[in-house]
Formats: structure tokens, C-alpha cells, sequence
């Protein structure tokens, strides 16, 4: 069972950071803020906290030095509650987010691996967060009166965007590819900083911190997958478009050197259910000049533009075909050699 004190504490922050933002805001007088906050202290009579803040003897300093050392009694618990709470909800997007790309190429052994990767990364990012957070986030200024608005809003995404990083990078960390990390963890970030921006407004809307938290997790999954989406598409120097076969229309960024093709799932793109395809059918190199595709089955052969080849240089447009599967390759710009 989660610990309630910490339920209670995080409800009557958000209660209490509402009633800061509208005197912030100049909405309310300093006289009214101080009622309501008193109000709000009042209604959790059983919280240390609430005895603390509501203690008008104490300075503000004393208050801080107070609720810090009441904090050190209460961590094993509160980091229980915010472990819990990230891993669960970090865990069903990070899974959903690394599957995505191997389910559309029904690869099962990539479903498992970039899953389990997915679901370890999450994890890894729940701990990390429960740890920091909030010393992180009072670090930037956010949860004080003297903070604005907006350097709360900023203090938040600020803490979220890592562990949105932690959402994104298993496809890379099982690819094994600099190129697509530094794509994650760019694309991870953003989504997360966008992500943690929407908490406060939310809550502040909704007054319900609970809901505010479900919808910036979803809102860092959606925005993590489009942002590392977008700057994929942006970077991207060569690819391969499926124009025939089963996995018609999915397109293949080449970021292994070499990338594989064939009938094993270890392949970088896999081409299931092809008798006429090898584990191991081809291979794409990427070179100074550009691509190169090498042929690797000595029975059945790989064709570039209707020909049989062994290695050649490819150009854009040029039409691969390996067993009952066809590809266009594309490229944008002359590339470099990435490992």
C-alpha cells in the first residue's frame, strides 16, 4: 500500500503552489492567500507538514529547516511512493515506445529484447527520479513563494525531460547505434521538457494532481515518440521504403554499418516468412563515398535494378529486391561512416 502521509503531502503542495501562483499573479491579496493557505493546513490535521507550515512562529527559514529534516524521516517511504508511481506508469510507455518499431516488422525476438531493454531503462529512470526530483526541481526554484509561475512550469520540465530520455533510448541501446542514441536522447529530452511544462497548467486547471500527473506521462510518451520521429526524419541520410512484399510502406533508416537483411531476427531488417530469403541474405556498408550493398546468399541472389550483384554502389532510386520483397533506396546527402 502507498504511504499516505506522502499522498497527503503532494495534494496539499498542489493545494497550497495554486494559492502561490494567484498571489504571484497579483489575483489575490497577500491577507486572502495567507487565509487560504491556512485553510489548506488545516484540512490535513494529522500532517507533520501541515503542523509545520501552520506554525506562524516559526520563520519561513526555520519552516524550510523543519519540513527538510522531517523529509529525511519520511524518504524511504516518499521514494517507495515516487519509485512506484514512475515505474508503473514510465514502464507502460517506455515498453510501448521501445516495442513500436520491431511490432511493425513482426520481429517477436525484437518485441522481447527492445522490450525488456525498455522495460529495464524505465525502471533505471523511475529511480532516478524518485531520488532527484524534488531536490532537483526546489534546486531550480520551483514549490517557493518567491518562484514565478513560469520558473515553476520550467523547474518541472527541466526534471522531466530525464526521465523522458530514459522513455526513448532502448531501441538504441539494443541497435547498438550512436547515431540513433543521440536521436533518442535529443528526441527523449524534448518530450519530456514539453511533457513537464503541461503539469502545472493542468493542475492548476484541473486541481487534481493525480490526473495532472497521468496526462503529462502521456503527454511525454506522445510527444517523446513524435519529437524523436521528427528529428529521425530530419537527420536521416539514407533509407529504404518497402514497395513490395509484406511489410509494404515501412520505411528503413539505415543506421548500422553494416545494416542486415534476412530471415533472422538478429537482422536490422527482417523479412520474415521468405523461403526464398537467408538468415543473413544482404548487407548494406556505408562508405565515404555513399552505399554500398553486398549480396551474401550464394543460392538465391540479390537483385539491384532487375540484376543479379555481388556488392555495388547504390544511388538513389535504385530498386532492391531480395526474395518476394522490393525496396527503393533513398538518399539525402553524401554520408559518413557511422558505427
Amino acid at each position: 500500500m502507498l504511504p499516505n502521509r506522502y499522498m497527503q503531502m503532494q495534494e496539499m503542495d498542489n493545494r497550497r503552489m495554486d494559492v502561490i501562483t494567484r498571489l504571484n499573479n497579483g489575483q489575490i491579496m497577500e491577507m486572502e492567500a495567507e487565509t487560504q493557505l491556512q485553510q489548506i493546513y488545516a484540512d490535513y490535521p494529522n500532517s507533520p507538514y501541515a503542523k509545520i507550515l501552520s506554525d506562524l512562529s516559526m520563520t519561513p527559514d526555520q519552516q524550510m529547516q523543519a519540513i527538510g529534516e522531517r523529509l529525511q524521516v519520511d524518504m524511504l517511504p516518499n521514494f517507495v511512493h515516487r519509485f512506484v508511481w514512475y515505474a508503473v506508469v514510465g514502464v507502460m510507455f517506455g515498453f510501448l515506445l521501445s516495442i513500436a518499431e520491431p511490432m511493425m516488422s513482426r520481429n517477436r525476438r525484437g518485441v522481447v529484447l527492445n522490450g525488456a531493454v525498455g522495460i529495464g531503462l524505465s525502471l533505471v529512470g523511475a529511480a532516478l527520479v524518485g531520488l532527484f526530483i524534488n531536490k532537483v526541481y526546489h534546486l531550480l526554484g520551483g514549490g517557493t513563494l518567491e518562484t514565478s509561475f513560469i520558473r515553476q512550469m520550467i523547474a518541472r520540465a527541466v526534471v522531466w525531460s530525464v526521465f523522458g530520455i530514459f522513455l526513448t533510448v532502448a531501441p538504441a541501446v539494443v541497435m547498438k547505434s550512436s547515431k540513433k542514441l543521440v536521436i533518442a536522447i535529443i528526441g527523449g529530452a524534448l518530450g519530456g521538457f514539453l511533457g513537464g511544462l503541461l503539469f502545472d497548467p493542468i493542475d492548476l486547471l484541473l486541481n487534481s494532481a493525480a490526473l495532472s500527473r497521468l496526462i503529462a506521462f502521456v503527454a511525454i510518451g506522445c510527444l517523446a515518440g513524435m519529437s524523436t520521429g521528427l528529428i529521425e526524419s530530419a537527420v536521416k541520410t539514407g533509407w529504404l521504403k518497402v514497395t513490395g512484399g509484406v511489410i509494404t510502406g515501412k520505411q528503413f533508416i539505415i543506421y548500422r554499418n553494416p545494416t542486415f537483411l534476412g530471415s533472422s531476427p538478429a537482422c536490422e531488417i527482417y523479412l520474415f516468412k521468405d523461403p526464398q530469403v537467408s538468415d543473413h541474405h544482404a548487407a548494406i556498408h556505408q562508405t565515404r563515398d555513399g552505399y554500398e550493398i553486398e549480396d551474401l546468399n550464394e543460392e538465391s541472389s540479390t537483385f539491384v535494378n532487375g540484376d543479379p550483384i555481388e556488392r555495388i554502389k547504390l544511388r538513389a532510386g535504385d530498386e532492391i529486391q531480395i526474395g518476394s520483397s522490393t525496396f527503393c533506396f533513398q538518399e539525402r546527402k553524401q554520408s559518413v561512416v557511422m558505427k
